[in-house]
């Protein structure tokens, strides 16, 4: 996010999408949707910190802000790619 914080937000949001599609699909298996929240929050917060850090006017960046923006170009949340039960019949020995 350090090299794409001065692109346009829609290309930001672009760049951040491909990588959570990519964790989503990695690690968005059984039990780990919790995890996967986690680690969408933290996503969340720290593209915040990157928009607030592009200019001076970005300090005045709140959180009612960053939600209009979010709502414009929403982040992917998290989903389970292999659901439990399809994890456990992948699992018989």
């Amino acid at each position: 996010m350090r090299r794409i914080r001065h692109h346009t937000i829609s290309d930001q949001v672009g760049a951040i999408n491909a990588f959570l599609r990519g964790h989503y699909a990695y690690y968005g298996v059984g039990a780990n949707l919790r995890c996967l929240v986690k680690v969408y929050r933290a996503v969340e917060r720290y593209w915040r910190r990157m928009l607030r850090s592009r200019s001076w006017a970005g300090r005045r960046l709140t959180w009612e802000k960053y939600h209009q923006i979010k709502a414009r170009t929403p982040l992917l949340k998290p989903k389970r790619h292999l659901p439990y039960a399809e994890l456990q019949a992948l699992a018989v020995l």
